[in-house]
């Protein structure tokens, strides 16, 4: 039997009614989960902005990186931004081995327009955001000789400057030394146990002119300067990555020692390099003569000046003549003792462990054209014994012929003036991936 026409109507109305009713409280609903979403976006941003924010100023305690985090959060999240209120998020800090996590968590209300139809009155958006600081000890040992008419030092000391600006001056803990002849480490510029660094008067102090007498390269002093700074620390206080970053011109050359003079004991840094070898400069200074007399070089001291690094090498790489009686046997004597003094001490900062502290690694950079030949005509020289050899030596860089796996691989960067700015940015890159 047919419904008659108008009963028909009727029930397409109250179904039409029905889905638009159905169709229209979807789309209400797909409009609120959409600001809910968009809030939950702008919410994340915030909190991770500010998470980042806090984790620079964590070492200072729970109460500043809140406050960092409270600040950051407001300028990316101000209350009210797209309807929703927010309160100021909650900070959490914790060390672990001078490490620190920050976690900082904020909750929006947003309130809901179609929503409401099916009793939901508003949303509550959450997000947080987790950062860990693992801050770096790090000593810059910049080779500043002066060689009459070679702008490369300055343009040395600009990128190295520029590096520093990698490293926050609130957490991380940078040194810096310079070093020819001799070792200028300012006392301004040592680490210390209380985080952080002076970047602006060390790179006003890179930016300094100066003038001086050509110098040479006390690469072994320097770096058991750089070491005994990362070494000042007890071990609960120091930073799992300690870094060394060496700026070599040239392959180690000059010694410090205590020398017997014709008027006694003298305490001064030699080169082999000098054309007449017995000039002696200050062991504290970057470029200052000491002396000149009579030294007695037929042997050498045994130690440094301070006793601690061996004139031998640690791995026999190269051998001292026992007695040196040509100028020549005494300027080869030289030379390798420096090598070698270099190369213990880098050896002794990768090695360290337990009470003394953690592994040190080193970082290189070189100046590719000075390092690519033999500095001194020494028997049993070779290749193994040019500068760039001796760097990847001392940044133990995997493959190279004294490798030790049981210690920390650094970097060699090869590079000339117009490089040096790429090269410090590669080496910051590999510091950065390791302590971020």
């Amino acid at each position: 039997m047919k419904e008659p026409a108008g009963r028909e109507k009727g029930q397409v109305l109250v179904a039409f009614v029905l889905t638009a009713t159905f169709l229209l409280a979807m789309i209400g609903l797909a409009i609120d989960v959409g600001m809910a979403y968009l809030v939950k976006t702008k919410l994340s941003a915030a909190v991770d902005a500010a998470a980042l924010a806090a984790g620079k100023v964590a070492p200072q305690g729970e109460e500043t990186a809140g406050a960092e985090a409270a600040r950051f959060f407001a300028a990316n999240y101000p209350d009210g931004l797209l309807g929703a209120q927010v309160a100021a998020p909650t900070t959490v800090v914790t060390e672990v081995d001078q490490s620190w996590n920050v976690t900082v968590s904020a909750t929006a209300l947003l309130p809901s327009y179609f929503a409401k139809a099916v009793g939901t009155r508003q949303f509550a958006v959450s997000a947080s955001a987790t950062t860990t600081l693992a801050p770096v000890d790090l000593v810059l040992v910049l080779a500043t000789p002066e060689r009459p008419g070679d702008q490369a030092l300055e343009t040395a000391k600009a990128a190295a400057g520029r590096f520093l600006e990698n490293f926050n001056p609130e957490s991380d803990r940078v040194g810096l030394i310079r070093f020819a002849s001799g070792v200028e480490a300012r006392d301004e510029f040592r680490i210390r146990e209380k985080r952080g660094f002076d970047l602006r008067r060390m790179q006003d102090y890179l930016a300094a002119p100066e003038a001086r007498e050509p110098g040479y390269a006390a690469a072994e002093e320097a770096l058991r300067v750089a070491k005994a700074q990362l070494d000042s620390l007890p071990k609960p206080r120091q930073s799992k990555r300690r870094i060394i970053v060496l700026f070599a011109a040239g392959a180690p050359n000059a010694m410090a020692a205590r020398f017997e003079t014709g008027t006694g004991e003298a305490v001064g840094a030699l080169s082999s390099q000098d054309t007449g070898l017995y000039p002696l400069y200050q062991r504290d200074e970057v470029s200052s003569l000491l002396r000149r007399s009579a030294l007695s070089l037929n042997t050498l001291p045994e130690t440094d000046w301070s006793g601690t690094v061996p004139v031998k090498s640690f791995n026999a790489a190269r051998e001292l003549l026992p007695l040196a009686n040509s100028f020549d046997e005494q300027k080869c004597n030289v030379d390798r003792a420096a090598r070698n003094m270099a190369e213990n001490v880098a050896d002794a900062a990768r090695g360290e462990s337990g009470l003394q502290g953690y592994p040190i690694t080193i970082h290189v950079i070189g100046r590719g054209s000075k390092l690519s030949q033999l500095e001194a005509a020494c028997p049993s020289y070779g290749n193994n014994e040019k500068g760039e050899n001796i760097m990847r030596r001392l940044a133990n860089v995997n493959g190279v012929d004294t490798y030790n796996a049981n210690q920390p691989s650094g970097i060699y960067v090869s590079a000339e003036p117009e490089e040096f700015d790429a090269a410090f940015r590669r080496v910051a890159t590999s510091v950065l991936r390791l302590s971020r």
